[in-house]
């Protein structure tokens, strides 16, 4: 499958005006208690447009060193999308669907990688921004001062203090 063809996967659920709620967790390994969770909750989903999608980590990626990118996570790994989408008329229903992939990130948490990657995770994901940009840190945080001294540029989710 092309790169192209990977990213279009999800085009129908990404439609302009659909409202989403896009949690994420890092896995090591899908474990059978995992893959059951991840079952569990694609056969209850609450929206047709909702989906879960799986991402490996693996490859070139895992032998850069940790140290010299901003993303710290370089080992082998899963991702796990948990995409909750609804049609904005859907409001009585929001808080449902929510809900729902808020319940599988925490089901997942305990067997949860630490962190995340910085520009996937929400600005209220506070317990794994943290941990996101791992042993670097420190020296993102004087990049930010030498070169953004008057904070011009913000993220989403920012560095931790």
């Amino acid at each position: 499958m092309s790169l192209a063809d990977l990213l279009g996967l999800c085009d129908a659920q990404g439609v302009n005006g659909h409202h989403h709620a896009l949690p994420r967790r890092l896995l090591a390994d899908l474990t059978p208690d995992i893959i059951s969770a991840l079952f569990a909750a694609g056969v209850a989903r609450t929206s047709p447009l909702s989906i879960i999608a799986l991402y490996h980590f693996h490859g070139v990626g895992t032998q850069v060193a940790a140290d010299t990118t901003a993303l710290a996570m370089r080992r082998k790994h899963f991702i796990v999308e948990m995409i909750a989408a609804w049609e904005p008329s859907a409001r009585v229903e929001a808080a449902i669907h929510r809900r729902r992939m808020s319940d599988l990130s925490k089901a997942l948490a305990p067997s949860a990688l630490l962190g995340g990657y910085s520009n996937f995770l929400a600005p209220d994901a506070h317990e794994q921004i943290g941990d996101a940009y791992g042993n670097n840190a420190p020296c993102l945080r004087e990049l930010k001062r030498q070169f953004d001294p008057d904070d011009v540029l913000s993220s989403a989710t920012p560095l931790p203090i």
